[in-house]
């Protein structure tokens, strides 16, 4: 079992500390995906991040182009 704390990476062990949770464990990853931590749903199952800028966007569980400059 891996405990997180505030949304923190899931980790084996706490520090003892109040607010730590159970979380699942981490899923196996599928042949050219990645398994990253997000605090709510939890574990995600992505495509990798492609070339370029682009952003996660957790709503639409996927890899949007920023196609114009952030100032």
């Amino acid at each position: 079992m891996l405990y997180s704390k505030n949304g923190s990476i899931p980790q084996p062990e706490t520090d003892d500390s109040e607010g730590w949770v159970e979380v699942p464990d981490k899923p196996e990853c599928p042949e050219g995906k990645e398994v990253v931590w997000w605090y709510l749903p939890g574990w995600v199952i992505r495509d990798p991040q492609p070339n370029g800028n682009w952003y996660w966007s957790q709503t639409d569980k996927q890899w949007i182009e920023i196609t114009q400059e952030v100032v």
